[in-house]
């Protein structure tokens, strides 16, 4: 990736709102202070000028005490939005219509960080990581996203959504004690994923089911794989050792191994259940002639690589952190070939190929544990099980139900009437009450009644 290029020293100018931003936004606080005014979209901001290298810009927010669902969203953009945009032809959502377009990348802000900072900052470093951080606390800034493509400099890039209906620029010699913004605040500093993975699949049971790779297989061959109960750490497991999950998101490593083997031509396949966007990196993949269930759970270290020298007359093939954007409820499909590279597809896309030392071609035949080290965004997976290489078909047209772009957090089910936007159940049941919204936020039509996608 092209990093970003190096800024002049010297003070910066002052930052303030572009006077581009969406028709749902006043300005006001000589363009500092940026207000949605109603509903939920037209809320799109940028900055005045690019933020340089490191740059923090401070954001104070304001939440809403209603029933809504999605928060401030922050990132970068590589572009002036006046060269590229008026107030007529901006985007009304940045999810979708901005960030699958190159030069665009945007994040939600967890509730928690929203809930316990009342000034949040971000920046993006050198080598392309976007930080975002709440000002006052003890937890440093994690990075949420990284750059991908371009070099910069970059204007920050903010959707005043759902929640969150103000923010406001803060120059860092204004800022506040640290020591009295955030007193009496409690910060919880891990979560329960088996809970959150269980309360989901209760409410919708079809999240378990496959729908990028689903052709793979018949219906009673989907199931088949578990993960190894008696190797594990960090690591407990439901839907019978088919889902595993981060137990403490205060440890370092979460290693899981599979019971069973592959060969050159299987793929595993798996699905992501739950993430933690605080985290820079993804996770670990990694294929071992080790034979796990001769491993102690006991023993395994927090590092790979000591992992590594203590099992060392087996042979280990790791990348420690998969380069790709994997979100939500993805699927992924893993396999090696005869070059001795292994692969990975994501949602049945082309592979990507992973940053594991080559298979020597005198091994290619052998067969290889599968495992994974659960430490970064991607806190549970979903195990289904192997199928075939030559069964993979890249072209074929896909019907799969994508993220809803209000919450961005639950798959989009149900359809709006008459207007016929989708969403996911649970904000569609919201913006439907009569007390809070009856128009559409994508398009500001009347809503007459919501119905579940078949």
């Amino acid at each position: 990736m092209p990093k970003p290029s190096r800024r002049v020293i010297g003070k910066p100018g002052a930052l303030t709102f572009n006077d581009v931003h969406g028709k749902g936004i006043i300005l006001s606080n000589n363009s500092r202070q940026a207000t949605r005014t109603s509903g939920f979209g037209d809320a799109i901001v940028f900055s005045s000028r690019t933020i340089r290298t490191y740059e923090k810009v401070f954001l104070r927010h304001r939440q809403k005490q209603v029933d809504w669902i999605g928060s401030l969203r922050v990132g970068f953009c590589m572009h002036d939005p006046k060269t590229q945009f008026t107030q007529d032809t901006l985007p009304s959502l940045a999810f979708k219509h901005l960030t699958d377009k190159a030069g665009y990348w945007l994040r939600a802000c967890s509730d928690e960080l929203l809930r316990t900072s009342p000034i949040i900052y971000v920046y993006y470093s050198f080598d392309g990581q976007i930080y975002v951080g709440g000002y006052g606390q003890t937890t440093p800034a994690q990075a949420v996203l990284t750059i991908n493509e371009h070099c910069g400099p970059y204007y920050l890039f903010c959707e005043v959504y759902g929640k969150t209906d103000q923010i406001e620029i803060v120059d860092q010699s204004t800022l506040p004690d640290q020591n009295l913004l955030n007193e009496g605040v409690s910060l919880s500093i891990h979560g329960n994923v088996i809970d959150s993975v269980n309360t989901k699949l209760a409410a919708n049971p079809n999240l378990s089911h496959l729908q990028y790779f689903n052709y793979l297989f018949t219906s009673n061959s989907l199931h088949k794989l578990t993960f190894l109960p008696t190797t594990k750490h960090n690591v407990i497991f439901t839907n019978n050792q088919r889902i595993a999950c981060v137990n403490n998101l205060r440890f370092k490593s979460s290693y899981v191994f599979l019971d069973t083997s592959m060969k050159a031509g299987d793929i595993l396949i798996c699905k992501v259940m739950d993430c933690d966007a605080n985290i820079s990196s993804l996770l670990l993949f990694g294929l071992t002639t080790q034979n796990p269930s001769m491993l102690q759970s006991h023993t395994l270290p927090e590092e790979s690589t000591t992992l590594v020298d203590n099992y060392s007359l087996s042979q280990w093939f790791i990348d420690t952190d998969i380069n790709a954007n994997i979100s939500l409820y993805d699927e992924l499909a893993f396999w090696f070939e005869s070059d001795g590279y292994i692969y990975l597809s994501i949602d049945n896309r082309p592979p990507i190929k992973l940053k594991t030392p080559t298979i020597p071609s005198d091994m290619i035949n052998m067969s290889f544990y599968p495992f994974f080290d659960l430490y970064g965004q991607i806190t549970s997976l979903y195990l289904y099980n192997f199928s075939s290489l030559n069964r993979l078909n890249f072209s074929r047209p896909s019907t799969a139900r994508t993220l809803c772009l209000i919450c961005c957090e639950n798959l989009a089910d149900t359809q709006l009437l008459p207007c016929q936007c989708i969403l996911c159940s649970q904000c569609a049941s919201v913006i439907k009450r009569p007390s809070l919204l009856s128009d559409c936020p994508f398009d500001r039509k009347h809503i007459t009644q919501i119905q579940p996608l078949l």
